[in-house]
C-alpha cells in the first residue's frame, strides 16, 4: 500500500490509481495564503512578476527530462526501463502531464523559492508524483538536525509527514532547510509596481488629465455651499470619464476654467513603471529583454547573446537545483551507484539557425567527435541503416587517413615533434 494511504487510511482501488487519494491532494492545494500586504496571490497581478515567473516555469517545463543510465563505457544511455522515465517524462500522476507538473513546480519556486512534491510510493517504488502548494507546507527541522514537514489540509487538518516522502527542491536558501521567501523578499519593488498601476488606472479613468480650477470673475459674488456642489455635479456630468473626451463644457457666465497643466509622462509615471520592472527583474534574476523591456535598443545578433546569457545564468541554476534534488529524492543509493541519472536537456533551447546547425555538425564529424547517426538522432531523424553511419569518420586531411585520431603517447613532450 501506498505511504500516502498509510498516513490517512484510504482504499486504493489498484496500484497504481487511486481516486480518494488524488482527491485529497487537489485539497492541499487550496490552502489560505497569509494576509500579507503583498503575497503571491497579488503579486501575480504585476505584469512583470507573472512574466518573470512564467519564464523559469516554462524553460523548466519545455526541456525533456529523463532517467539516464551509464553503459559499460560509461557513456549515458536512456533508461526507459526504469519507473522513474515515464513519471518524469511524460505523466506523473492522474491529471497531469510531465510538462504541467514542472510547470507547476516552475512557478513554485519562482515565487516562493520552494517546491513540494509528494512521492507515492506502492511496493517501495515511487508510482505518482504530487505537487503540494508552498503554502500548505511548513518544514520543521528537530534537535538532531532531522527534517520533517508539517501538511495543511483545507478544513485545517495539519498532519506530520517525513523528510523521506517529500522530493524537496529549494532556491536560495540562508539556513539551508527551506529557500527564501522570493515574493517578500521584493515586496517593496512590487508594492510599488501595485501603487503606480493603481495610479495609473486611476489616471486613465478620468481621461488621462489632471484637475483644473473652476475660479469666479472679477468683481462677482462669492459662491455659496449650494452652489459649488451644483456646480460640480454639472462639471462631473459633462467632463468626466472618457466617454465625454474634448466635448464642449457648458458654465455659468460667472467661471471660468483654468487647466492645471500636469500629465502622466512630467509625473514619471512611464519611467518609474520601466524602473520597476528593472528591480523586479534584479530580484527573480531574470533578464529584462526575457519580460519584453528593452527589445527596442538590441539587434538580432546581441538579443542571441541575451539568451545564451539567460540559459547561462538564470535556467542553468534552476536546471542544477532540479536533477540534484530529483537525483537524491527519487533514485536510491544503489541506483546512484549504479550510474543511474536524472538530466534535463537543454539542448533545445541551444538550436541555432539551419545554416549553423550544419556548419556545428560538419565540424564534429571533421573531427571524428559525432557520427553520422547522431547527427541524425539529434534532428530528430529515423537512425541510417548504413554501418558506417555509426562509424567515427575524421577528415583524411587532419588525421592522415581515414578513422585515424592522433596518438597521444606519440607526441614528444620535449621538441613538440611527432615519433615516428
Amino acid at each position: 500500500m501506498g505511504k500516502l494511504l498509510q498516513y490517512f487510511g484510504l482504499e486504493r482501488k489498484s496500484d497504481q490509481v487511486i481516486t480518494t487519494t488524488v482527491d485529497l491532494l487537489r485539497a492541499m492545494g487550496n490552502a489560505r495564503v497569509a494576509g500579507e500586504d503583498v503575497s503571491v496571490s497579488t503579486a501575480i497581478e504585476v505584469g512583470a512578476v507573472i512574466c518573470c515567473a512564467r519564464v523559469i516555469a516554462e524553460g523548466l517545463a519545455q526541456v525533456p527530462c529523463k532517467v539516464f543510465k551509464e553503459d559499460s563505457a560509461g557513456s549515458p544511455v536512456e533508461a526507459k526501463e526504469h519507473p522513474l522515465f515515464f513519471l518524469l517524462n511524460r505523466k506523473p500522476n492522474d491529471w497531469q502531464t510531465s510538462f504541467e507538473l514542472r510547470e507547476q513546480i516552475g512557478f513554485h519556486l519562482a515565487l516562493t523559492n520552494n517546491a513540494y512534491v509528494f512521492k507515492n510510493r506502492v511496493g517501495g517504488k515511487v508510482v505518482e508524483l504530487y505537487a503540494l502548494l508552498p503554502n500548505s507546507v511548513s518544514v520543521k527541522q528537530a534537535d538532531d538536525l532531522s527534517v520533517s514537514y508539517d501538511v495543511t489540509f483545507q478544513g485545517g487538518k495539519t498532519l506530520n509527514v517525513p523528510a523521506d516522502d517529500i522530493w524537496h527542491i529549494r532556491g536560495p536558501s540562508w539556513d539551508g532547510v527551506r529557500g527564501m521567501d522570493a515574493i517578500r523578499l521584493a515586496s517593496k519593488a512590487i508594492g510599488l509596481s501595485q501603487a503606480t498601476e493603481r495610479f495609473g488606472t486611476s489616471f486613465f479613468e478620468n481621461n488621462g488629465r489632471p484637475g483644473g480650477l473652476l475660479t469666479t470673475r472679477p468683481g462677482t459674488q462669492p459662491l455659496t455651499k449650494e452652489q459649488r456642489d451644483e456646480i460640480k455635479t454639472l462639471w462631473a456630468a459633462q467632463h468626466q470619464g472618457s466617454g465625454n473626451s474634448h466635448k464642449t463644457v457648458m458654465l455659468p457666465f460667472d467661471l471660468e476654467f483654468t487647466a492645471v497643466t500636469s500629465t502622466a509622462n512630467e509625473a514619471q509615471w512611464i519611467e518609474t513603471r520601466k524602473f520597476l520592472i528593472k528591480e523586479i527583474c534584479r530580484f527573480m534574476r531574470v533578464l529584462p529583454i526575457m519580460v519584453m523591456e528593452g527589445e527596442d535598443s538590441t539587434s538580432y545578433n546581441s538579443v542571441e547573446q541575451l539568451f545564451l546569457a539567460h540559459l547561462t545564468h538564470t535556467l542553468m541554476p534552476w536546471y542544477e537545483r532540479f536533477e540534484q534534488s530529483a537525483e537524491v529524492a527519487l533514485l536510491t543509493r544503489d541506483e546512484l551507484l549504479a550510474g543511474y541519472s536524472i538530466k534535463l536537456n537543454a539542448n533545445a533551447l541551444l538550436r541555432a539557425s539551419h545554416t549553423e546547425r550544419a556548419t556545428y555538425y560538419q565540424t564534429m564529424r571533421t573531427i571524428g567527435a559525432i557520427t553520422a547517426n547522431e547527427v541524425r538522432a539529434k534532428e530528430d531523424m529515423s537512425r541510417s541503416l548504413d554501418p558506417a553511419a555509426d562509424e567515427l569518420a575524421p577528415a583524411a586531411n587532419l588525421f592522415g587517413g581515414a578513422n585515424k585520431a592522433p596518438n597521444p603517447t606519440s607526441q614528444n613532450n620535449n621538441n613538440n615533434e611527432v615519433a615516428e
